[in-house]
């Protein structure tokens, strides 16, 4: 970060390169749609470009300060469509395809993916946010409610809450 505000041009990619895909699994997490998650994505690099010049002592945790403007985008980004009355529910491999081997597992698990997309759009995007945060990403409680603003009581709350609408809607598709 001081390299990049010192004029080294090239820190600034560093710092592209090391966050870009984590931010972008977050914001496709969050809305669904690859095309907007990259749009989110770029959105937070410039804001971060912008910023970092007038106000560099914001950035003392560069990651931690990018996870939650993306968090904060993709949310943002998902109440606008919604307003727009677009939904998206275009959903990545969830459930990972470690291991599968036969035709007959692959079928099982790409019809367990599409039940949890489905599952997961249904849900709103902070629901969908904690839940990406705290499994995708593997961040703690105190981590997630940094990034969130929020106590960390809430945080846990909200994340039981998430997983509790989840396993109705995944016990409704079976």
């Amino acid at each position: 970060m001081l390299d990049y505000l010192n004029g080294a041009p090239a820190a600034f990619a560093a710092i592209v390169e090391r966050h870009e895909n984590r931010l972008a699994r977050i914001a496709f997490r969050i809305i669904g749609c690859r095309s907007e998650a990259e749009d989110a994505r770029h959105a937070v690099f410039v804001r971060f470009l912008q910023l970092c010049g007038s106000q560099p002592r914001q950035f003392t945790r560069v990651g931690a300060w990018l996870t939650r403007c993306t968090v904060n985008e993709a949310i943002s980004r998902v109440r606008k469509q919604n307003r727009e009355g677009r939904v998206r529910a275009e959903f990545a491999t969830l459930v990972p395809a470690a291991g599968i081997s036969s035709p007959s597992e692959q079928v099982e698990a790409e019809e367990s993916r599409e039940r949890l997309s489905i599952a997961l759009a249904e849900l709103s995007p902070d629901a969908r946010a904690i839940l990406s945060l705290r499994f995708d990403e593997d961040l703690t409680f105190r981590e997630i409610a940094v990034l969130l603003d929020r106590p960390p009581s809430t945080v846990k709350s909200q994340l039981a809450k998430a997983i509790a609408q989840l396993r109705d809607l995944l016990g409704a598709a079976n």
